[in-house]
């Protein structure tokens, strides 16, 4: 199994959400800005980044509370996105379905166009229905912080050793002890 973290988002929006139930403003300070010029010399344009971030530590542990009361009071760590490439056995793919709320598959490898292409009708049929549970498989998957949170407290003993490889993983996440892996 190999985990390859691509990018991490939302960490502003949440920390600007943090305090909006209390009717405060945030702590935190947070600047984002980009400019986008799509009739920049290159055919693509060009997109610029500026984004400035200085997170308070009452913040961090106030957010680090509402998650240990519960999904409800920490609903703002839904907006801090994780986005991963994984390849795996479709076996534990299988398992990982079971997660659907808060994780999205951006793409995934295609046993139709790479094992199968050319096939068609019961040829096909006969062989996807061939592919052995142990194929690996590459897809890039996008996960926010409560459903990181769910799966960890549901897998990290897991008797399957990706599950476990999964988990370890999540601890490796900005803030993870904080708000993914901390106890109730």
């Amino acid at each position: 199994m190999k985990i390859n973290t691509l990018e991490l988002s939302g960490f502003i929006s949440c920390f600007n959400a943090l305090r909006l139930p209390f009717g405060l403003e945030p702590r935190s300070i947070s600047n984002f800005e980009y400019t986008f010029n799509p009739f920049d010399d290159t055919k693509e344009g060009t997109l610029e980044i500026k984004s400035f971030n200085s997170l308070d530590i009452k913040d961090i542990k106030l957010l680090s509370t509402l998650v240990q009361r519960g999904p409800e009071h920490a609903k703002c760590i839904r907006g801090i996105n994780v986005y991963v490439q994984i390849t795996a056995p479709v076996y534990w793919w299988c398992e990982m379905e079971t997660y659907t709320v808060g994780h999205y598959r951006l793409a995934s490898e295609s046993t139709m166009h790479i094992d199968c292409k050319g096939l068609s009708n019961e040829e096909l049929v006969r062989a996807k229905s061939e592919i052995p549970m142990g194929k690996e498989l590459t897809k890039i998957d996008m996960f926010n912080y409560q459903n990181l949170r769910n799966i960890y407290f549901q897998r990290r003993n897991h008797r399957l050793p990706e599950w476990r490889q999964f988990c370890e993983w999540i601890e490796t996440l900005p803030f993870s002890k904080q708000f993914i892996t901390i106890e109730k």
